[in-house]
């Protein structure tokens, strides 16, 4: 899998970005509190949703902001994807407005039909082993360090 493209709005620090990734490798860096952990963060919430953040939809969206959308455009096997969701607040709690996953085989629709599409038939893996396999959050790096040879891979 390759990310190709990632549009935020009103998602965590970003108010309105759009990224592309090149081909070769791509390197984000910055102060801590900067938002880098907040971009693949992005990236995973559009493929798994919910599920996928590390706090509630309600952290998700940007202080202020009564709405968030995230587009993530992306390659796998060869085949051209793009995941969009959508979160609207209302009152006091914040709901899915929109998901959708275009790709080869025509248009996804509803968060749960686009999660199970992309964990059990595109991946083949849960939101958890995927961000397991993808990266390091804040803190592991040194529990990895610091682990015997025998804890390291727990």
């Amino acid at each position: 899998m390759k990310f190709d493209r990632l549009r935020l709005r009103n998602f965590k620090p970003y108010a309105d970005t759009d990224l592309t990734f090149e081909d070769g490798v791509t390197v984000i860096h910055g102060l801590n509190g900067s938002g880098k952990s907040s971009l693949l963060e992005a990236c995973f919430f559009a493929l798994y949703g919910s599920r996928a953040l590390d706090g509630t939809l309600d952290d998700a969206v940007t202080t202020g902001a009564d709405e968030t959308d995230v587009e993530l455009w992306f390659t796998h096997a060869g085949e051209a994807f793009k995941i969009t969701r959508e979160l609207r607040r209302s009152g006091d709690s914040i709901s899915t407005r929109t998901c959708t996953l275009d790709g080869p085989d025509g248009v996804i629709e509803g968060a749960r039909d686009v999660r199970e599409f992309v964990g059990e038939e595109l991946l083949r893996m849960d939101s958890d082993s995927f961000r397991n396999c993808a990266y390091i959050r804040q803190g592991e790096v040194n529990r990895l360090i610091n682990a015997s040879p025998g804890s390291a891979g727990r």
